[in-house]
């Protein structure tokens, strides 16, 4: 008896000396592991579906993290709350990262040229008259998401015309609100992208122009605060890899996607009809992979990045705007160090898990 319990007390105390070793050489069973809490700031179109993705079918688990999203109306309260660190990584058009550069957020990702969802929408006899005779748009209200894509967008639309933004009524207002606003009557025009376009269209109302009539480019970009690129680079790199495995994951099977996506659709707090749905899930079903993002920021046969051009000509209307008060050189070079290709580079050398 004496023998049995002194061998079963020395197989304990082995056991848990392998423990032990094995924790300190950095292993730990994958079910047991902590991980690391990501705090996502997400928007409500179709760019920031991979984090949803990869939040609700367990991606990020897989990598370690632990996620916790907040979804935004748009980019610029995201920029907003970066400068008390509210958010970990984040999804952003360019135009409002770009107005947070003093912050120094950084660009680990181009999702996208998300130009094609950015439309002037308005009501088929308003937009009639104004494609007859553009000068009908002087004097008109029009409803603007101020200093974000759809202004960038208003601005090069008028232009087209032979108008400036002096010759239209800027009503500034979030998409929602604008969307409630002008389906109650109010307003001649609204700038709106997805999913509020893809509503207003359901909703018997026209697209007067859109970004790409107007030739502009305006990426969707991936953001990583300084302060978790400094404190936790280890877990931003998970994350970036995680969220490009989603990406893939919403390409590989339709019908799945589309099943998500609808709960996509309630979790951002909207109710889009399937056939205008339909739009956005082709959109999130081609959102770029890693080859085609480090182009995009690389370049390709030694042409100047797609990103940089984007950034470029972004910042020069924030000069225009007064948005942007340094010199509108100084400022390109500012904005181009946020983009850090070094992210992506490091997300493409971990293997699959």
């Amino acid at each position: 008896m004496l023998r049995w319990l002194f061998f079963r007390g020395a197989r304990a105390a082995s056991a848990t000396f392998l423990l032990c070793l094995l924790a300190v050489g950095g292993w730990v069973s994958p079910a047991s592991a902590q991980k690391d809490k990501v705090r996502i700031a997400a928007q409500v179109w179709y760019p920031s579906f991979p984090q949803y993705t990869a939040m609700t079918e367990g991606i990020y688990a897989k990598w370690g993290l632990d996620p916790e999203m907040k979804v935004y109306p748009s980019g610029a309260p995201i920029v907003q709350a970066a400068s008390t660190w509210e958010w970990d990584v984040a999804h952003i058009g360019a135009p409002p990262t770009i107005q947070g550069y003093k912050l120094g957020l950084i660009v680990a990702g181009v999702i996208s040229e998300e130009a094609v969802i950015h439309q002037l929408i308005g009501r088929p006899d308003f937009v009639a008259a104004a494609q007859k005779d553009p000068s009908k748009l002087k004097g008109a209200k029009v409803f603007i998401t101020t200093a974000s894509t759809g202004h960038f967008m208003v601005e090069s639309c008028l232009k087209k015309r032979g108008l400036t933004m002096n010759d239209v009524q800027v009503l500034p207002s979030e998409q929602q609100a604008s969307l409630s606003a002008f389906m109650a009557g109010n307003g001649d025009l609204a700038q709106f992208w997805t999913p509020q376009s893809t509503t207003a269209r359901s909703r018997g109302m026209k697209v007067l122009c859109d970004a790409p009539e107007a030739n502009l480019k305006i990426p969707s970009v991936w953001v990583i605060h300084p302060d978790y690129a400094k404190k936790n680079p280890d877990a931003a790199v998970r994350w970036l890899r995680a969220t490009l495995e989603a990406a893939e994951w919403a390409q590989a099977d339709r019908k799945r996607t589309e099943a998500l996506y609808k709960k996509w659709d309630q979790y951002r707090g909207t109710q889009t009809p399937d056939e205008y749905l339909k739009e956005e899930i082709d959109l999130a079903m081609d959102l770029w992979g890693l080859k085609k993002q480090q182009e995009a920021m690389k370049g390709v046969n030694g042409t100047k990045p797609y990103v940089f051009e984007a950034l470029e000509e972004i910042t020069a209307f924030y000069s225009r705007i007064g948005r942007m008060k340094e010199p509108l050189d100084q400022a390109k070079v500012s904005v181009n160090k946020l983009v850090d290709t070094s992210w992506l580079d490091k997300a493409a050398t971990l293997p699959a898990r």
